[in-house]
């Protein structure tokens, strides 16, 4: 975990990911660390929890329709995270944003090793082709 230039923490396997999808995404806008509230609806918004209007999206490439992608490290298979990250999917996908979840045991290359490369450009595409997005 790093804090970037504007403050926000950056998970381990984000910055390579980031990277990957500006090469494959190089005419599109690509953010980092997107608050959730700002992808929904104002209907959604307005439901959010306090905790969950807090909460950002890793990284969020804007194509038709919008990618989320969430680089998922060992916390997330906690019971009580996993379940917070399914609502957060859901409502993604309810407000037609893909999805798009990088797990660190899928994605060593990306999220163990840090590394940008072949293998993890093999890992990012096949996360992407597994949501159909390619």
């Amino acid at each position: 975990m790093q804090i970037n230039k504007q403050g926000q923490m950056i998970g381990k396997g984000e910055m390579v990911t980031f990277e990957l999808l500006t090469q494959l995404f190089p005419d599109k806008e690509i953010k980092i660390q997107v608050l959730l509230s700002s992808l929904l609806s104002d209907d959604w918004v307005a439901d959010l929890s306090e905790k969950q209007m807090k909460e950002t999206i890793d990284i969020v490439v804007y194509t038709t329709p919008i990618i989320a992608v969430r680089v998922q490290d060992p916390h997330h298979m906690g019971r009580i995270t996993s379940m917070r990250d399914i609502v957060q999917k859901k409502t993604l996908e309810w407000n037609d944003i893909k999805v798009v979840d990088l797990n660190y045991y899928d994605c060593v290359t990306i999220c163990k090793k840090e590394v940008c490369n072949e293998d993890s450009m093999k890992e990012l595409l096949w996360a992407l082709k597994d949501e159909g997005i390619i």
